[in-house]
């Protein structure tokens, strides 16, 4: 098997070189090169470059390029190097309008419209807040999206081979962490890409039968204070972690909730509370709190 996937690789990689930067039309050959070369998905609509498609691109000196992108191809090895480029046609509407149901309408105006749609390699738009109008700044897609997902590799890899509760569950906590490494303003989509496998995890809970349920969907709560707390509202934080003291945490959960309590107090400035719970986190998860406190600063 890992024979057959290291051969496919090279196949990839010798498609992406002899195809003259050409778009990908194959959304699965697509998906698999993105996890190879660690990169989103740079998605458009096939049939949105039947019509003129401007972006503007600013160069390092400063100077504006506006580009036709149904004619002229100058920008796509400035796009390769940062993303995917693939051309979706209009055959993936229905699998993809399916697997966005019950998703939030700004998502689904995204994915219906004609913009450029930055995605993972499980096709989930990432860019979900970014303005949606028609003359597309190239420049910002760059520097909020191009982001290497080396750190998410093995569990977008997991992911893809099998969707399950572990799978869209530890997808889902690793992004939360991603989120504390990329750019302010693509931090909440980040979290908002989280939740998309964490709403998967919850429905598999709903289905599958676990002893151990109630402190899984207990896990999944403590991870949305998590993102809470990236998103700078600590006071929100405090509130719900007060809540679910006063329901019980689950044995499974305590060091989470101990990291969660010693974080919230440590950015409200309250390091009397803070040092209740100190002593009850571990090393890495400290650094994780520093970490936190430091975007929120």
């Amino acid at each position: 098997m890992k024979k057959l996937f290291l051969f496919f690789s090279i196949v990839l990689m010798s498609i992406s070189f002899s195809a003259a930067q050409e778009w990908f039309t194959n959304f699965d050959i697509a998906k698999r090169l993105a996890l190879i070369q660690d990169k989103m998905l740079f998605v458009v609509w096939e049939e949105s470059l039947f019509y003129r498609y401007p972006i503007i691109y600013y160069t390092d000196k400063g100077d504006i390029i506006v580009v036709d992108l149904s004619k002229d191809d100058s920008f796509d090895s400035i796009i390769w190097e940062h993303f995917i480029p693939v051309l979706l046609p209009e055959s993936e509407y229905d699998k993809l309008i399916v697997s966005a149901k019950g998703r939030e309408a700004k998502y689904l105006t995204k994915l219906n419209d004609d913009s450029i749609k930055i995605m993972d390699a499980n096709m989930n738009i990432l860019n979900v807040n970014a303005p949606s109008y028609y003359e597309q700044n190239l420049s910002a897609l760059i520097k909020t999206y191009s982001l290497r997902t080396t750190f998410l590799k093995q569990d977008l890899v997991n992911y893809s081979e099998r969707k399950n509760l572990t799978t869209s569950f530890n997808l889902g906590s690793k992004y939360i962490d991603f989120a504390l490494f990329v750019e302010k303003e693509a931090r909440a989509e980040i979290i908002e890409l989280a939740n998309i496998y964490f709403d998967e995890a919850r429905n598999y809970l709903i289905k599958d039968s676990l002893e151990n349920k109630v402190a899984y969907s207990q896990r999944i709560d403590l991870l949305e204070i998590k993102e809470i707390l990236i998103l700078n509202n600590a006071r929100k934080s405090k509130r719900l972690l007060k809540k679910m003291k006063e329901k019980g945490i689950d044995k499974k959960n305590n060091s989470l909730f101990n990291f969660l309590n010693y974080t919230t107090f440590m950015i409200l400035k309250d390091e009397k509370n803070a040092a209740l719970f100190k002593d009850k986190v571990s090393n890495v998860n400290i650094k994780k709190a520093e970490l936190i406190l430091n975007i929120n600063n």
